[in-house]
């Protein structure tokens, strides 16, 4: 369950060490603060499927999960536009990292499931 939240961890962390030798240290904060937002996504994410199910029906169960996605549009929405305004020059930057972020979650989870399809 881990195993995306470390890689992320440690590709943000590494994307915002390469942008800050390269761009300077405003840019990997920025890289850091939208790594920081799909970090929380993720923890969103996972904090919702690890809450006991106790939907009986299929209309309860897809209203929850529904609600679920909008929290995390409307969070991650809101911490982004904070960023957006409080890193204005480097916003592409905070972008790049939150954009990493999620495409290192997806192609973590991605592995994960195809290593356990592999192993049955």
């Amino acid at each position: 369950m881990f195993f995306p939240l470390t890689l992320q961890s440690a590709s943000i962390t590494l994307l915002a060490a390469g942008l800050g030798w390269w761009a300077g240290s405003a840019a990997a904060w920025s890289v850091l603060y939208g790594g920081a937002a799909a970090l929380a996504n993720t923890g969103l994410l996972l904090w919702r499927q690890s809450r006991p199910v106790r939907h009986v029906d299929a209309a309860r169960h897809l209203r929850a999960f529904y609600r679920s996605s909008v929290e995390r549009v409307f969070v991650i929405g809101a911490w982004l536009v904070l960023g957006m305004l409080w890193f204005a020059p480097d916003a592409p930057a905070m972008l790049a990292g939150f954009v990493a972020g999620v495409l290192v979650w997806v192609g973590a989870t991605l592995f994960r499931h195809l290593a356990w399809k592999q192993g049955e």
